[in-house]
């Protein structure tokens, strides 16, 4: 197997032997190993030369490496795949959305396909190596299955452009291609809205590639065959086991010849059939012998900045002997399967698993690498590290991902090789890992954009104290430790309510707290140095309400109280206004645009939809990507409503918003925060109120790491808008009315910013026609008819 490690390239056999690294130590980073058809050479990308470019070497970390004879510029590899049967022939996906074939001894390259939408959406080779499957992205919105022919050069595709379609997988045999699709439409209702939604549109395809063969899952077209064979013209069924040479090694049968592949184009698209499995979220399918396997996700809540997911997802396959899927491993974040089709290797959590392709985890738990179990002991692996060379290979792959993915070509008219130049000799003098982070962001802030950062990387482990949490506010006051506020949060949420407001613990505001855990507190030792590391766990406190006797109580402090005082803050803002409006005015916060600011400010719009105003509050906004998804909703407009006999008119839309809004934005707010002040402002949905915001409108996508996992994002989606162009960014969005909440203000605890948002939107209330009279309702009794005589 091969792998790749802190920047190194290792070969090494499964659970025998001893690894060998291949290329530089620290001076280059390798990346995306493959072997060629040969079995024996390995191609990868290294970047030892200043640029990425293919490198083949031996199994021997002792044999040449040579590069390709010229060098025209592969852009950033994406993704490397060799031909099985061609060592002169791979084919590379790039930062360009191109895929390329490429010669990698003479550096010939060809381009097959660019796609002026995204990346090639995956690939994979015919087993006799004459045809390349590979996801094209079409349009804004579709992708679909194309085929190379490697020796006319001609390019088919799969269909019209009508659905998503990419992860093509020719089967071992040359009989089949299947790929994954998003095509299947089954509402699911929202549980809080009058909205449906397509969670599950993932299928599994699969195409028969010659016309007369049948479909593997239409008994009716397949001829009788005993239990567990495969079907007529399927692919094979997995092999067995191999037997054991007297020293313990197996024997590996002679490998076959290559399958030819037989296509016929015409009609290709009609023949594509459907595995009879539910719709689903799948990732990514590859076929096998006899078996197709392919990853399923649950449908889990996005995660929230910086939240981690349980990860992982199901590893199934379908049997095409037994015609039935089953479930193989799960928690599986990545899998890959050996060119003969025989051997799946996946990886679970931090574990690399390999195994005959008939496996199934009989969930025993052992996990004792060798060949019984199939875990590979990665604990082999021993990486070397040169921390001066590894940064100076940091910084300038750092810089050439600036330099490929930065969103104009130009790079906003920055002299960005002379900024290489001017940096690179500072980096012999960085003395730890720190300081060359301080000389990454330098760096990259010579480009004057926003969203340019440097994240993470390998530091030494610093001791981490925890603080807990009471959940209230506390102020020393003649000798002791009063209880001065406990804010009201979600009850039924521990994270978001108080300890001390938990049924049965009878603690109140002006209480005085005297020990915890029967450790006194006083003038010089304060509650919060009690609680240090003692966030989630149980403790004593003692209390004493006036001059009555001092008792205990046992609570369990929060490890973070941030989501508690926040519920607080909008419940008391909710409230102010409320009381001020007479009920009239809502309020409604978005603390970002990511998963959380979506989730609250659905909560809140329930409630307050139908007042006769709305305060919308993005003050502090941290940024994300749901804004147009909310301004959607703002921008709905009630045309008519819904009359009944025993309820209160509805709106229709039922969820439009009844009367005027206004948006109080301030400095803090960016991103996509700075998108929907603008947005509001630009559209007319109502005065925007504050301060001009952050001024950050370039997106990223953060898609790869350096190799001690430093994460370095690149301003790639400059926003631009009708009515300004560019200038939000660096600029912001300007507020119709600016009101500045001053130092002053926010000691004595005033909200200018909300209380001019209240006085702007009683206006507009009073100036708004308010709700519609209905009139008398139409009578539908028949007319009466005259008398005859």
């Amino acid at each position: 197997m091969a792998a790749v490690a802190r920047g190194g390239v290792f070969s090494m056999p499964l659970w025998e032997g001893s690894p060998i690294r291949h290329g530089l130590v620290s001076e280059a980073r390798q990346r995306l190993p493959e072997w060629l058809a040969d079995g024996k050479s390995l191609v990868m990308v290294s970047d030892e030369s200043g640029e990425d470019e293919l490198v083949v070497t031996t199994e021997s970390a002792t044999a040449e490496r040579h590069r390709r004879g010229r060098r025209p510029d592969p852009g950033r590899v994406r993704t490397l795949h060799p031909s099985p049967t061609d060592r002169e022939a791979v084919a590379i996906t790039n930062h360009r959305h191109e895929l390329l074939l490429v010669n990698p001894s003479s550096g010939r390259t060809k381009l097959v396909h660019h796609s002026p939408f995204g990346w090639t959406a995956g690939v994979s080779w015919s087993p006799d190596g004459a045809y390349l499957a590979f996801g094209a992205v079409t349009s804004r919105t579709t992708s679909n299955i194309c085929i190379y022919e490697v020796g006319s050069g001609r390019t088919h595709m799969l269909g019209t452009p009508e659905f998503e379609d990419w992860s093509p997988s020719f089967d071992p045999e040359g009989k089949y291609l299947a790929f994954l699709s998003v095509r299947a439409f089954e509402p699911i209702p929202d549980s809080h809205f009058h909205d449906y939604g397509f969670p599950r549109g993932g299928m599994l395809m699969l195409v028969p590639l010659a016309a007369d063969r049948p479909s593997p899952f239409t008994p009716s077209q397949r001829s009788p065959r005993a239990p567990g064979a495969p079907p007529e013209g399927g692919p094979p069924k997995p092999p067995e086991p191999a037997g054991e040479r007297p020293d313990g090694e197996t024997t590996p049968p002679p490998p076959p010849p290559p399958a030819t592949t037989k296509i016929d184009f015409e009609g290709l698209a009609e023949r594509t059939v459907a595995f009879p499995t539910p719709p689903a979220v799948y990732s990514r399918i590859v076929l096998a012998r006899g078996r197709a396997l392919f990853l399923v996700h649950p449908l889990e809540r996005e995660a929230n900045f910086g939240e981690e997911t349980n990860g992982g997802a199901r590893l199934d396959a379908w049997d095409f002997g037994n015609d039935k899927a089953e479930t193989i491993a799960e928690g599986v974040t990545g899998f890959t399967v050996s060119r003969d089709g025989k051997v799946i290797a996946y990886r679970s959590k931090k574990a690399l698993r390999v195994v005959p392709v008939g496996f199934k985890d009989d969930k025993s738990g052992n996990e004792r690498p060798g060949r019984e179990t199939g875990f590979v002991d990665l604990e082999r692996l021993r990486v070397e590290v040169i921390p001066g060379a590894e940064w100076k290979q940091m910084f300038s792959e750092a810089w050439r991902l600036q330099r490929d993915h930065y969103w104009w070509e130009t790079m906003g008219g920055v002299d960005w090789p002379s900024i290489h130049d001017r940096y690179r000799d500072l980096v012999d003098r960085v003395a730890s890992r720190a300081e060359f982070s301080d000389l990454l962001w330098e760096m990259q802030g010579e480009l004057g954009t926003s969203h340019a950062y440097e994240l993470g990387g390998d530091y030494r482990p610093a001791p981490v104290w925890t603080q807990g949490h009471l959940g209230a506010r506390v102020a020393y006051e003649r000798g002791g430790w009063k209880i001065v506020d406990i804010p009201h949060g979600d009850s039924w949420d521990q994270r978001s309510s108080s300890p001390l407001a938990a049924p049965g613990i009878d603690v109140a505001e002006g209480d005085r707290i005297l020990a915890i855990d029967d450790r006194p507190v006083d003038v010089k030792v304060s509650p919060a140095s009690r609680l240090v590391e003692r966030g989630g766990r149980t403790i004593t406190l003692t209390v004493r309400r006036g001059r009555g006797k001092a008792r205990r109580v046992v609570i369990n402090p929060l490890n973070d109280a941030t989501r508690l005082w926040y519920r607080a803050w909008v419940r008391g803002n909710r409230e102010y206004l409320a009381e001020r409006s007479q009920g009239k005015i809502g309020y409604i916060h978005i603390p970002d645009m990511g998963p959380a600011g979506f989730s609250e400010f659905h909560r809140s719009w329930k409630s307050e939809v139908d007042r006769q105003g709305l305060v919308i509050d993005v003050r502090f906004n941290r940024g994300g990507n749901v804004s147009q998804l909310l301004l959607e909703r703002l921008l709905r407009e009630r045309v008519g409503y819904l009359i009944t006999r025993w309820r209160v008119p509805s709106a229709m839309p039922d969820d439009a918003p009844m009367g005027p809004m206004v948006c109080l934005t301030n400095e803090n707010a960016g991103s996509d925060g700075d998108i929907f002040s603008h947005v509001f402002k630009m559209k007319g949905l109502g005065p925007l109120i504050g301060t001009r915001t952050w001024g950050g409108v370039v997106g990223i996508w953060p898609q790869q790491s350096l190799v001690d996992g430093t994460i370095t994002t690149q301003p790639e989606f400059h926003t631009w808008f009708t009515d300004v162009g560019y200038a939000v960014e660096n600029f912001g969005a300007t507020p119709d009315l600016e009101v500045i909440n001053s130092p002053q203000d926010y000691s004595r605890g005033f909200d200018r910013q909300l209380e001019v948002g209240l006085e702007e939107l009683l206006k507009l209330i009073e100036a708004a026609p308010g709700a519609p009279e209905f009139g008398d309702r139409p009578l539908t009794r028949p007319p009466a008819f005259p008398r005859l005589s």
